[in-house]
């Protein structure tokens, strides 16, 4: 059991995209309140969108391009093992106070007894899916959801309210143009012995279209190049593809190396990969190479 509640410094986040202003809905107070609370787990920092290195001005300039992708992939890769080490917590349960850490593809599973909040990592894509599913429990009282999502300052740029009870036992919902925000989940219901048991899941979309635009520019004003993926691999047409995280895992990179999360029971399928103690490590990536994670792929920059 964590005794203290658990700190995570939450990143700088030098992208790319300006993230367009929305309304605040109902609930945005309570997620503002849970940052100020918890300020020291998402950090007064907080994630930061750098606006003007990555916009369509750029187009035209391949230096400028190339700079885009390079922020974009270190501050992805910091991101990365934020996700990795949420994902291998144990359930929700053993952290008695402050909130819970939500990685990516990954389901938490707990009982709701009173209040509950959920934190994920900075979105470094243009998309996010929140799954809620209840799972049994003897609550009569519904169970209230508010999903939001916060800037630097904690402040909630949207927010949406559900409710899942006995007849409506799942909640599931795609939010666009979220790149740069944290996303925060409140779930509640009055206090009492009867809870809801309950799966919980966060999962981002793939790289920003953006970023895709400026990597193909990027390569296109680098020259097209006689062997694109000397360290092996494959190449796709932009990139050179190591592998696939198997289907139920993330895909990330810590300390230059490949790795993926494990599956139930620890296992660890990609021949060759082995589980170290928290995750499967695959292979250090190729030296003298810049690697990065796209869709869940284990890739490293062409031409070196």
């Amino acid at each position: 059991m964590l005794r203290k509640a658990l700190t995570v410094s939450i990143l700088t986040i030098t992208s790319m995209l300006t993230i367009p202003s929305a309304a605040r809905a109902g609930g945005a107070g309570d997620c503002q309140s849970e940052w100020l609370k918890f300020k020291s787990f998402f950090d007064q920092n907080g994630p930061k969108i750098v606006k003007g290195i990555c916009q369509l001005f750029n187009q035209n300039d391949a230096d400028k391009e190339r700079k885009c992708v390079e922020d974009y992939e270190k501050n992805k890769a910091k991101v990365d093992q934020i996700i990795a080490k949420y994902n291998s917590a144990a359930g929700d349960s053993t952290w008695k106070i402050g909130p819970r850490g939500l990685g990516e593809d990954a389901w938490k599973t707990g009982t709701l007894l009173a209040q509950r909040t959920f934190a994920g990592a900075p979105i470094m894509s243009d998309t996010y899916r929140l799954e809620l599913i209840r799972t049994g429990g003897k609550a009569n009282n519904a169970m209230r959801g508010t999903v939001c999502f916060l800037d630097e300052n904690g402040t909630s740029t949207t927010a949406v309210e559900f409710t899942v009870d006995k007849r409506r036992t799942s909640f599931s919902r795609t939010f666009n143009d979220v790149a740069g925000l944290t996303p925060v989940i409140l779930l509640e219901k009055p206090v009492g012995t009867n809870g809801h048991q309950y799966k919980i899941k966060g999962s981002s979309g793939g790289e920003p279209k953006r970023v895709q635009e400026a990597r193909k520019r990027a390569q296109a004003g680098a020259g097209a190049c006689s062997d694109p993926c000397p360290k092996g691999g494959k190449y796709d047409g932009a990139n050179c593809i190591v592998g696939s995280a198997p289907n139920g895992t993330k895909a990330f990179l810590y300390s230059n190396n490949y790795y993926y999360t494990p599956l139930p029971g620890n296992r660890c399928p990609v021949p060759g990969s082995r589980f170290d103690g928290a995750n499967c490590f695959v292979q250090p990536a190729p030296k003298g190479t810049k690697p990065f994670i796209y869709a869940n792929n284990w890739y490293y920059k062409s031409c070196p």
